[in-house]
């Protein structure tokens, strides 16, 4: 995938583009984040790994740290989207439209083969860090996103194989494969040099991506139907 970051060094004396200046910021906002956890840094910390002397350049160029988080998302996502739509098409042309298999490499393998990047590794660690944050839904964010259209696809490709199983069950697992498929990928980083380990990482994506395709294919036990209806009955009483 195209490196999105490389930034240009402006001539000796000259101003620094808008356009750079944000970069800077989104950058280095997604590694602090990425390393400290969204509320533990602070928009002057943010300012000052960025380069930036204006202590207002952040609140600027971005009204807000919520909305740097959005920026920061969509920075990476549109690419890594793009990807997807790609693999969505091949798959489509291919008559494998009911593999499974084949559906979560489209979904999965262009956000986990960023891993071999050190920018794909600091998004990860991004991504996990608004998964935990109670101020945001990632799931959500992603899922509902137009600028998105690769995500609307695979993921209406991955609900009509996980078959004629109850909605809440069926949005249950969907937003446990984002979780399983983030947090385990920001994990494994601590623990290994992805960009260099090659070896341990195509071992790690494959059999994460075997794991999330058992997940899905598990059958729906009578424990989880029985406490499903416990839970329609709360809801239906709360709007009564």
């Amino acid at each position: 995938m195209k490196n999105k970051d490389t930034i240009t060094a402006p001539a000796p004396g000259a101003a620094r583009p808008r356009s750079d200046t944000r970069l800077r910021l989104i950058i280095a906002a997604e590694k602090l984040f990425g390393d400290k956890g969204i509320h533990a840094v602070t928009l002057k910390e943010i300012n000052s790994a960025a380069g930036q002397r204006n202590e207002s350049a952040l609140h600027y160029h971005f009204g807000s740290k919520s909305a740097l988080v959005e920026s920061i998302l969509l920075h990476r996502a549109s690419d890594i989207d793009k990807d997807r739509g790609e693999r969505v098409d091949a798959l489509l042309q291919a008559g494998e439209e009911k593999n499974l298999s084949s559906i979560l490499r489209a979904t999965f393998l262009p956000l986990l083969e960023m891993l071999n990047e050190e920018d794909g590794v600091r998004f990860i660690r991004f991504l996990a860090q608004v998964l935990n944050d109670p101020d945001f839904d990632l799931p959500m964010m992603v899922a509902t996103r137009g600028q998105l259209p690769g995500v609307s696809r695979a993921n209406a490709l991955i609900v009509a194989s996980i078959g004629d199983v109850a909605p809440e069950i069926s949005i249950q697992r969907q937003r446990f494969l984002i979780e399983m498929v983030v947090s385990s990928a920001a994990i494994w980083t601590r623990h290994h040099d992805p960009v260099i380990d090659t070896a341990e990482r195509e071992f790690f994506i494959v059999t994460l991506l075997d794991s999330i395709e058992g997940f899905l294919k598990a059958p729906v036990s009578r424990e989880a139907l029985e406490k499903l209806k416990k839970v329609v009955a709360k809801k239906e009483k709360k709007t009564v």
